[in-house]
């Protein structure tokens, strides 16, 4: 297998659950918890659940929430050596308003996240094996973002443009390997709508004109569409009771790597990544929703693949 990198963002979660997410002025009784997430974060996790054994770059601050935040990681078995704490600063803060059928609204304090700088990325690239598989995600400053891929090198860069903080460039396009937007970035980064399978492919191949040489559009409970030079594949998502999206894109992300580092053909790592994000919705919370590698695999096994 080949080794990963998550290069990202963390933060600490703290959920609101109610019967449906509120309108403007509107109070609602509901329960909150706390969790430890940042979509950076949620993909290593992910990955090193399916047994990816991920290094993980990343800021903390200096507060509790980097205690715990740090204990979490390494209890999932994410290689925490290259996460860095920036002094004075806090960590990263989500919150997450989330109804009963599963849907989300959320809400940034980026904090230590955006101290993540140009350095920071090539210091921890320094060691990292050239054929490595290496995921970023747009949580980061745009620059930092730019500094991974420049320096990519024989690297496998999987981009997950979420959240879409400035347009892609011909030259960035032309260094990532696979963009895994969903509707909505993948909506921003074309200019074109995406409400249906059909315009998420037209979507992808517009997208696939700007240089990138694949494109991965989540589509939700709609599954995912695929498009490279060679083939277009359309992956439907498994049928599930969801209790709670967040970090469902992360869990397709973490899992995407995984099996492209294990050499999967793409057809079956789109398969293996959308059943873990299925899984991933069954449950609540972000990191403490991804499934193992065993728990997919039985998953796909009673669906008769």
């Amino acid at each position: 297998m080949r080794p990963l990198i998550f290069i990202g963002t963390t933060n600490l979660d703290v959920n609101f659950y109610s019967n449906a997410l509120p309108s403007v002025g509107q109070s609602l009784i509901g329960k909150i918890e706390e969790f430890t997430g940042g979509k950076g974060a949620n993909q290593a996790v992910a990955a090193a659940k399916l047994g990816g054994n991920p290094y993980f770059a990343t800021m903390l601050g200096e507060d509790s929430a980097a205690d715990i935040l740090m204990e979490n990681l390494a209890g999932f078995g994410v290689q925490t050596n290259k996460i860095q704490r920036k002094p004075g600063a806090t960590s990263g803060k989500a919150l997450i308003l989330v109804a009963t059928n599963g849907t989300n609204m959320m809400g940034i304090d980026v904090g230590a996240n955006d101290k993540f700088n140009s350095d920071d990325v090539l210091l921890a690239l320094q060691d990292v094996p050239e054929n490595a598989v290496m995921v970023v995600e747009m949580g980061l400053p745009v620059e930092t973002c730019r500094t991974a891929f420049k320096n990519k090198k024989n690297r496998t860069l999987i981009f997950n443009p979420a959240p879409v903080r400035a347009q892609l460039s011909e030259e960035d396009c032309e260094l990532i390997d696979i963009i895994t937007p969903n509707e909505t970035e993948a909506e921003e980064l074309t200019g074109l709508k995406v409400s249906s399978i059909d315009e998420a492919f037209i979507a992808a191949k517009q997208l696939q004109k700007k240089g990138v040489a694949a494109v991965a559009i989540t589509l939700g409970s709609n599954g995912v569409v695929y498009v490279d030079q060679e083939q277009e594949i359309y992956q439907e998502a498994f049928k599930v009771d969801a209790i709670d999206t967040t970090g469902a894109g992360d869990a397709f992300n973490g899992a995407l790597a995984v099996s492209i580092a294990q050499g999967m053909k793409i057809k079956d790592s789109l398969r293996f990544a959308a059943a873990t994000a299925s899984l991933c919705v069954t449950r609540k919370g972000a990191q403490t929703s991804m499934p193992t590698k065993q728990e997919v695999e039985s998953f796909m096994a009673e669906k008769g693949l």
